[in-house]
């Protein structure tokens, strides 16, 4: 996918939202009014956010992102090295867009589950090494893999709870505008298919400017 470059609409006043078709975004009907994002204008962090930089970082990257894309992967090694590289100034935050498939959602949840005994990231880094064989036996076989607490992980797996912070984020995503993974939103500045190191790293320092 061509890299292109978006601004993020900051204009006073309600944003739409973008409905996508039911063939892809299944189940959701019924959840539509749960979450109110009316006049949102930039990502929310939120208490339970997967996240990775330190609290007082003055730049937070929020990476709209669907565990079964392969854009998405291939993202990461670019944007690892630009959060290295800028670490003591940068923090990431994750942020589920599950929208490609049936399991994207359940990948998802699978991933805050592992957030739930300290395992986000490398749970998270081996949904991207395991894309073609994502589904409910791949998930507890990655819970295994890390060591987790397999009843609890399984039990947590059932969890509205966690069911609905997934659907938080994808909710506040459409809200913003976004429609394809990945999405890296830079401050004002939202970074849209796969980026190259050097826009990620012009977009960073453009914010560290400010």
């Amino acid at each position: 996918m061509n890299n292109k470059i978006i601004t993020i609409f900051l204009a006073i006043g309600a944003l739409i939202v973008l409905v996508f078709g039911i063939d892809i975004i299944r189940n959701r009907s019924n959840q539509e009014n749960e979450f109110d994002f009316s006049g949102i204008t930039r990502p929310i962090l939120y208490e339970q956010s997967p996240r990775t930089g330190p609290s007082s970082a003055k730049i937070t990257i929020y990476e709209y992102a669907d565990f079964n894309c392969p854009s998405c992967k291939a993202q990461s090694a670019d944007l690892n090295r630009a959060i290295e590289k800028y670490k003591s100034s940068v923090r990431l935050v994750w942020k589920d867009f599950p929208f490609l498939s049936a399991s994207s959602k359940q990948a998802a949840i699978a991933a805050r589950c592992a957030k739930a005994q300290e395992k986000f990231w490398e749970y998270h880094d081996w949904l991207f090494n395991n894309q073609n064989i994502l589904s409910d036996a791949a998930f507890e076989s990655g819970a295994q893999l890390f060591g987790l607490n397999t009843l609890a992980f399984t039990q947590c797996l059932q969890d509205d709870t966690i069911e609905n912070l997934v659907e938080q984020d994808f909710r506040e995503g459409q809200a913003l505008g976004i429609d394809s993974t990945p999405t890296i939103v830079i401050g004002d500045v939202g970074l849209v298919g796969v980026s190259s190191y050097q826009d990620l790293e012009a977009a960073i320092i453009n914010e560290l400017s400010k």
